[in-house]
C-alpha cells in the first residue's frame, strides 16, 4: 500500500493507528494541536484493563488487547534499550448491582475463554483489606442523609483474574509513536488543523480498483502549512466532533458525541491498596456507590466516577475552555465514597488528581468506521473506556482502511477481523457510525 495517510490526534488511539498503518506501507503523518503525545484525554486515563462490557465485540476487543499489552515490546517491535509500559495484572472485581452487568456476560466469557469467578462477601473480605462487604446500591451523594445508612445486603462481585491496569499511559502512547516512526511515520506537534477540503476531481484511481477515484484530502494548518493525503483518520478525542464539522462529515451518524469533563483523584492509602503479601489489590468497579478504584504507585488509591444518576455530569461545548484544576468538592465526594467502601481511608485536606475531557458517545460505545466521504475514517467516541483497547483498535482500523480503500462496501458488508491471539473474529459493524444507540449500561462501563 503506497497511499498517504494523515492521522489527526496523537493520543494512544492515534499513535496505535499510525503504527498499524505505517507498518502496512502507508506514508503516515500524525498531526496534533498539542505539544506532544498523550496530552489530551489519554494523559488523564486510569488505564484500567477490564472485560466487563455490554457488547460481545467490545469484550472481544478488550480480551485481544490484553494479550497485546502483555507482549507490548514484541507488538511494537521495540528494542531492548527502549522502556515500554507494563501491564500490571491485579485482577478486577465488579460489584454486582441491578442493570450493570448484562445477563449474557458469563456466557460470553465462556465462549471467549475469559477466566472469571463469582465472588461472595467472604471472597471480597479475603482479597480487599479493610473492605466493607455490604452492597450500598443505589448510589447517593454524600450530602444525602441516605449516604450514612448501613446496608444489610451482602455484596457479590464478578471477578476476572486477568484484569489490571497499564503502568504509564503516556509511555504506552510514546511506545506506539516510536514504533510508527520506525516505519517512517512523522509526527507534527503544535499543528492545529483549521481547514479541511475534500476533492473528488483530478485524483488518481485507487490501487487495484479500476475506474474508482481515490479520495483527495487537503488539511490547512494554523501555521500556514498545507498537507495532502488520500486517507484521513479522525482520532482527535474530545475535539473529534469539531474536526468532523471542519471536514463536513457526520450527517449520517446514528449516535452523537459530546465532550465530558471528568476528574480522577488519588488518596494516600498504602494499608488499603497493598495486601499482606505485598501485591496490589484487585481493581474494583463499585457502581453501587458510584466509583471505580485501583491501586496506584506509591501506595495511592486512584478513584474515578462511574457516572451514577445522582451526579450531575459536566458536558462541555468547547474542550479548550475546560478548567483543568481539580475541584475540592468533587475530590471530597469521591474520597468519601471510597471511605464508605474501605475502612482504612484517611481523607487529606488537599485535593489531588487529574482532569480529563472524555469523547463520549450516546451509548458509550465508540465509532470505528469510515464516513460518508471517501477516504475519511473515524476512531471516535473512545474516551473513558477505550484506552485498554488501543493495541487492537490500531490493527482493526488499519484492516478496515485497507479493505475500504480496495473497494469493499463496509456499510453493506461489515469488515470482520481475525483475533490472532485469542481466536474467533471481530465484527466491526458493532462500531458502525450508522447504528442506533446500542443497548449498553448507559455509562462509562460501556
Amino acid at each position: 500500500m503506497s497511499e498517504n495517510a494523515i492521522v489527526v490526534g496523537s493520543g494512544v488511539m492515534g499513535a496505535s493507528i499510525a503504527f498499524s498503518l505505517a507498518k502496512r506501507g502507508y506514508a503516515v503523518t500524525v498531526v496534533d494541536k498539542k505539544s506532544g503525545p498523550a496530552q489530551g484525554s489519554t494523559g488523564a486515563t486510569s488505564a484500567i484493563v477490564r472485560f466487563t462490557y455490554s457488547l460481545r465485540d467490545s469484550i472481544a476487543v478488550a480480551w485481544e488487547s490484553k494479550h497485546l499489552w502483555e507482549n507490548l515490546r514484541e507488538h511494537v517491535q521495540a528494542p531492548e534499550s527502549e522502556p515500554v509500559a507494563d501491564f500490571i495484572r491485579t485482577g478486577m472485581a465488579v460489584i454486582d448491582i441491578p442493570g450493570l452487568l448484562p445477563s449474557t456476560i458469563r456466557t460470553d466469557f465462556v465462549d471467549l475463554s475469559i477466566p472469571y469467578a463469582d465472588w461472595d462477601a467472604a471472597d471480597l473480605a479475603r482479597e480487599l483489606p479493610g473492605v466493607d462487604t455490604s452492597n450500598h446500591y443505589p448510589p447517593v451523594r454524600p450530602d444525602d442523609p441516605a449516604f450514612l445508612d448501613d446496608s444489610e445486603e451482602a455484596a457479590t462481585a464478578l471477578y476476572t483474574p486477568d484484569g489490571g491496569y497499564i503502568s504509564d499511559p503516556v509511555l504506552a502512547t510514546e511506545n506506539f509513536a516510536r514504533a510508527a516512526k520506525r516505519h517512517g511515520a512523522q509526527f507534527l506537534y503544535n499543528a492545529e488543523v483549521i481547514g479541511v477540503h475534500h476533492s473528488a476531481s483530478d485524483v488518481r484511481p485507487k490501487e487495484g480498483v479500476t475506474g474508482q477515484p481515490s479520495a483527495a484530502w487537503t488539511l490547512n494548518l494554523s501555521d500556514g502549512r498545507v498537507l495532502d493525503a488520500d486517507v484521513v483518520v479522525n482520532a482527535a478525542g474530545p475535539w473529534s466532533s469539531r474536526f468532523n464539522e471542519l471536514a463536513g462529515v457526520g450527517s449520517d451518524h446514528g449516535v452523537s458525541l459530546t465532550p465530558l469533563r471528568q476528574e480522577v483523584h488519588t488518596l494516600p492509602a498504602a494499608s488499603t491498596v497493598i495486601r499482606s503479601d505485598g501485591t496490589p489489590i484487585p481493581a474494583l468497579l463499585d457502581a453501587g456507590i458510584g466509583t471505580y478504584m485501583r491501586a496506584e504507585v506509591g501506595g495511592q488509591l486512584l478513584i474515578g466516577g462511574s457516572e451514577p444518576e445522582c451526579d450531575e455530569l459536566e458536558w462541555v461545548e468547547d474542550p479548550d475552555t475546560v478548567s483543568m484544576s481539580v475541584r475540592p468538592e468533587q475530590f471530597e465526594t469521591q474520597a468519601l465514597r471510597a471511605a464508605k467502601r474501605f475502612n482504612d481511608i484517611t481523607i487529606p485536606n488537599r485535593a489531588r488528581g487529574v482532569v480529563g475531557v472524555y469523547d463520549a458517545s450516546t451509548d458509550w460505545t465508540p465509532i470505528y468506521d469510515r464516513s460518508e466521504a471517501d477516504g475519511y475514517y473515524q476512531a471516535i467516541g473512545t474516551s473513558g473506556n477505550q484506552f485498554k483497547n488501543a493495541p487492537m483498535v490500531g490493527e482493526a482500523m488499519a484492516e478496515l482502511i485497507d479493505a475500504v480503500e480496495r473497494g469493499h462496501d463496509h456499510d453493506r458488508d461489515p469488515v470482520r477481523i481475525a483475533l490472532q491471539r485469542t481466536g474467533g473474529e471481530l465484527n466491526l459493524g458493532t462500531f458502525s457510525r450508522l447504528r442506533s444507540p446500542a443497548g449498553t449500561s448507559g455509562n462509562v462501563m460501556g
